[in-house]
């Protein structure tokens, strides 16, 4: 089913390319790894994964629309547009080069908003969101250790939250046991609803809650551009 995703995404991303004209000009796109500092700023909490040194967030930067995705792999690399659309999606870097590209296509072509990662306080004033679409005692599946989320989820929700950090594996955060991926079938199943980090879309596992028969809500910046082309529901309050 992946493999479908970022066919649609690759052939939809073509369209916009041919449409507009960008196919055949000299455009460059480079992507590079962001300093913890340049993708989230200096927030009141240091314990994101990204300040702890566990995922880096890609920036790609297109006639100067800029476009980001979370991933733990990354390439400093420039690219010309049109080589997005043969690109080799097979590993985690590459999938993080193409995402941020195709965010930045997007973001200069005014399809898209919220390309840029909140800063500062500003993930703790998204968190209060929460409240605004997930109801108090819901069954929530929080996939990817988000903590600002999972501390207020725990607050007034029914929560399991699966990530693939070892290092948070088996340990408490807000009351809540943190699983591996392995448990995620068994804690769909629990759930009524699925809130789901965006860099799925990366690393390669978003079938398995597209799919899932529950409602999904993809939050982050990473997902923005994908979202649109394949009609997700998402959530982030504050991207830039």
């Amino acid at each position: 089913m992946s493999e479908k995703i970022y066919d649609t995404l690759k052939k939809t991303l073509e369209d916009k390319i041919n449409s507009h004209n960008l196919a055949d000009q000299p455009i460059d796109m480079t992507c590079k790894a962001l300093s913890a500092k340049q993708a989230i700023g200096t927030p009141d909490h240091d314990d994101y994964p990204i300040i702890k040194g566990k995922e880096v967030m890609v920036e790609a930067d297109f006639l100067n629309a800029k476009g980001q995705s979370f991933t733990d792999e990354f390439e400093n690399k420039a690219y010309r547009v049109k080589d997005l659309l043969s690109m080799d999606l097979s590993t985690n870097r590459k999938r993080a080069s193409f995402i941020a590209g195709l965010n930045a296509v997007y973001r200069h072509l005014d399809l898209a908003e919220k390309t840029i990662h909140c800063k500062d306080k500003e993930p703790v004033l998204c968190a209060e969101k929460l409240s605004d679409i997930i109801q108090k005692d819901s069954k929530i599946l929080l996939v990817g250790h988000q903590p600002r989320f999972l501390e207020k989820l725990a607050s007034y929700c029914q929560v399991r939250a699966v990530d693939l950090d070892k290092d948070n594996i088996g340990k408490d955060f807000f009351t809540v046991t943190i699983e591996p991926e392995e448990h995620t079938k068994d804690a769909i199943n629990w759930c009524n609803m699925i809130f789901a980090t965006g860099s799925t879309i990366v690393n390669n596992s978003i079938s398995n809650f597209i799919d899932a028969g529950k409602p999904v809500v993809f939050y982050g910046v990473t997902i923005t551009a994908p979202a649109k082309i394949l009609n997700l529901t998402t959530f982030c309050e504050y991207g830039h």
